[in-house]
């Protein structure tokens, strides 16, 4: 596992692996459009994926289980080699058996997506993935128990526990803020068209993400930072 981001560094640098130049070129522009990740590679096979990394050194992989020459779980068990640089591999695969599923995490694999990915999962993953990166880059050398639980949920997107006192009222309250406003906002906006601390508007928004009921992603703010953004889900 490596998911800490070296000092100085900033975009969370990607290489794809899938067999299909279609989907891979979608891929990349989805995964570019992310705020905070870079494409910096494409490979088609998995013994070219190999080779890339120690000559790229992306900090994520993401990775088809279909390649023409190993078969991708093969490859994600050779990333694991200590002659490899760290790097992290989330599957994207067509695959849906729960066997490949949990043959793909004893690889070492963070996540498993289904394709066809939309772009709102996959731009939610990544998220989540970069929030976790944050969280081991801005750790200290030891941590607590409660230090640990904070960074495996947001790897490993654990549903969030239900609001303390959570009210229905509320929760009707900020999705009819998104509905109305048609478009995608922060937790401050939320917050101020409701009458809430902003605090709060976040914890219902994140709990209406893992409820499936709102998408959340990042955009970049009127200063030039990345902030999250929620938006109604369209099912």
């Amino acid at each position: 596992m490596t998911i800490g981001t070296p000092p100085g560094s900033k975009d969370i640098t990607v290489l794809i692996v899938d067999d299909d130049p279609v989907v891979t070129t979608a891929l990349k522009a989805q995964v570019n459009r992310v705020p905070g990740f870079k494409v910096i590679g494409v490979t088609h096979t998995g013994r070219a994926a190999l080779a890339a990394v120690p000559r790229l050194v992306p900090r994520l992989v993401l990775l088809d289980l279909y390649l023409p020459d190993l078969p991708g779980l093969e490859v994600a068990h050779q990333l694991r080699r200590p002659n490899q640089p760290s790097t992290d591999v989330i599957v994207i695969s067509g695959r849906k058996e729960s066997g490949a599923v949990r043959a793909a995490m004893q690889h070492g694999a963070l996540y498993y997506l289904v394709k066809p990915t939309r772009m709102g999962t996959l731009e939610q993953t990544l998220t989540r993935y970069a929030a976790a990166v944050d969280q081991f880059s801005a750790t200290e050398a030891t941590v607590d128990q409660e230090e640990i639980d904070r960074i495996f949920r947001s790897l490993h997107m654990d549903q969030v526990a239900r609001p303390k006192s959570i009210s229905q009222e509320t929760e009707h309250a900020v999705l009819g803020a998104l509905e109305s406003a048609g478009a995608d906002l922060s937790a401050n906006e939320v917050a101020q068209s409701i009458g809430i601390s902003r605090a709060t508007a976040r914890r219902y928004l994140e709990y209406l993400s893992e409820r499936g009921h709102v998408e959340v992603g990042l955009r970049y703010g009127p200063k030039g930072r990345p902030q999250h953004r929620y938006w109604i889900r369209v099912t």
